[in-house]
């Protein structure tokens, strides 16, 4: 394949991983309270026990990916994730949903983490476009399960996991053959050490990310099931809403093109930050249509930006046998960011009887975080 035709197929791997295995739970979570009856608390954890999979796969990475290599640990992470989404649709027990959620988070590590290595190795707008192919997963998951739930109710949502096992699997099947033809940047052999300590506020603002971001994917189409202003609309708003988001984040390589390139410091990941901490605020100030379309489009833009832009950082200022490593080391401290987050989430919002608490703090977080990255200097 051509680099640009090697980089999109690769990105599948994140549209498996993040747009489908993560994002699309979000989809699919009001069904699921409604369903099952959890409350936001164990809503949730459904995605924190997600994000602890996806810890436990970076902290593995750290110490496999020299031994075991980018492409295989990319490839065994495709192949977990998508059978795990699959097999969510198969039961309708909160052990074993918990479970799969696990396991999708585990296996998910491995392809995002070991994904935007290989993409590194492609160039800098590779490394952009891997991470913008979890648009496509949102764009798909926008355009059909609002639908979904439209016509066929809340006990549908077994249906709605089947159905994007479905489209994983040939997603993985191209990022695979995509991955088999990338030069394995990573040995045994090679000095893999990296000085993490002028890294601070990069590797600070990424776990403070993690936060943030996860809080507002996770709860905002039950924020905006909570406020619809005309309930049988609901279908359209949502719908529109996801699509955008996923729209916006495939056009986010174009957006951010000009930034990107070159930079070796913090500035593209606190813009990217910044950018997203309006989008993810923007909604309880302007709780209407308008609000949350544009709130869309502003996360969509933004959201892959910032693990863009930590990858972009690697590269630019790390020899190449360190990017695996240093990679798990930020994406572990981004995931343990990312498994806090959700259930603090909904623990605050449980607590102040009201989503919009919580999401406005992890709106705070982002912009802490954009404010932390910006302090970023490139490495001598």
């Amino acid at each position: 394949m051509r680099p640009a035709a090697s980089a999109w197929a690769l990105s599948g791997g994140s549209a498996v991983a993040v747009g489908f295995a993560r994002f699309g739970y979000a989809l699919i979570l009001p069904a699921m309270r409604t369903d099952l009856a959890l409350n936001y608390a164990q809503a949730g954890w459904l995605n924190t026990v997600n994000a602890l999979g996806y810890l436990l796969g970076a902290v593995l990475a750290i110490y496999f990916v020299a031994r075991l290599g980018n492409r295989r640990l990319f490839m065994w992470g495709m192949a977990l994730t998508t059978l795990s989404v699959l097999a969510s649709g198969l039961t309708r027990d909160f052990f074993w949903l918990s479970v799969f959620r696990f396991v999708a988070g585990f296996g998910g590590a491995g392809a995002f983490v070991c994904g935007g290595v290989l993409a590194g190795v492609l160039g800098t707008r590779a490394i952009v476009i891997f991470f913008s192919g979890g648009g496509l997963g949102t764009l798909l998951t926008g355009a059909a399960l609002p639908w979904l739930f439209e016509l066929r109710g809340p006990a549908a949502w077994p249906a709605a996991w089947i159905a994007m096992g479905a489209v994983c699997l040939p997603c993985s099947i191209a990022a695979i053959r995509a991955a088999a033809a990338i030069a394995e940047p990573s040995s045994m052999r090679s000095d893999a050490r990296w000085p993490w300590r002028p890294c601070l506020p990069v590797l600070a603002a990424y776990f403070i990310f993690g936060l943030g971001y996860i809080a507002y994917m996770t709860f905002i189409v039950a924020w905006v099931r909570q406020h619809a202003a005309d309930p049988a609309r609901l279908a359209v708003t949502t719908s529109v809403m996801w699509a955008l988001l996923g729209v916006m984040t495939l056009l986010a390589p174009l957006l951010w093109a000009r930034l990107f390139d070159g930079r070796r410091d913090g500035w593209p990941m606190g813009a990217a930050l910044f950018v997203l901490a309006a989008g993810a605020a923007l909604p309880l100030v302007l709780p209407n249509l308008a609000g949350v379309w544009l709130s869309a489009m502003l996360v969509g833009g933004s959201v892959f930006m910032v693990p863009s832009a930590v990858t972009g950082f690697v590269k630019g200022n790390l020899a190449r046998p360190a990017w695996g490593n240093a990679m798990a080391v930020a994406t572990s401290l981004f995931a343990i960011g990312q498994t806090i987050g959700p259930a603090a989430c909904g623990w605050i919002s449980d607590r102040a009887g009201s989503l919009s608490f919580g999401l406005a703090v992890s709106a705070l977080m982002l912009l802490l975080s954009g404010a932390l990255a910006l302090r970023q200097r490139p490495l001598a």
